[in-house]
């Protein structure tokens, strides 16, 4: 399957990366990803850490709980640190990095991202979580 290429490296220019689903009594919650190599995308675009959480399951302390165990995955894989580039409009996410020990790092400029058709004129990057 694609995803156990991922795990293995076996795609050409995308860093290895582990993929989850949140679930709750049946019910998708949300997703993580996990990627373990520090690829130039990873650095200046899509982070080591990508996480979400359905629009109809915000507010109830999902994101929260997905980082977390999220966070303790990258630990297991033997990850010191791990980088979470976010949207500088995504307040909650800022929170919810801060609220896990996230230390800024730095404004990155990106391009227009061709896949959802909008502009994110910036994102904020944290690490050391």
């Amino acid at each position: 399957s694609s995803y156990d290429k991922k795990e293995n490296g076996l795609i050409e220019g995308q860093p290895v990366s582990f993929h989850y689903w949140a679930i709750d009594e049946g019910k998708f919650i949300g997703e993580f990803q996990l990627r373990t190599e520090f690829t130039e995308k990873v650095l200046n675009d899509i982070g080591s850490i990508g996480y979400a959480v359905r629009v109809s399951e915000w507010g109830k302390g999902y994101g929260t709980k997905i980082l977390r165990l999220g966070l303790e995955i990258a630990k297991e894989k033997g990850m010191e640190k791990v980088l979470l580039n976010i949207n500088e409009r995504n307040v909650a996410s800022i929170r919810l990095c801060e609220k896990f020990g996230g230390v800024f790092r730095d404004k990155i400029k990106t391009e227009e991202n061709e896949i959802l058709k909008r502009k994110e004129r910036q994102k904020l990057s944290f690490e050391n979580m």
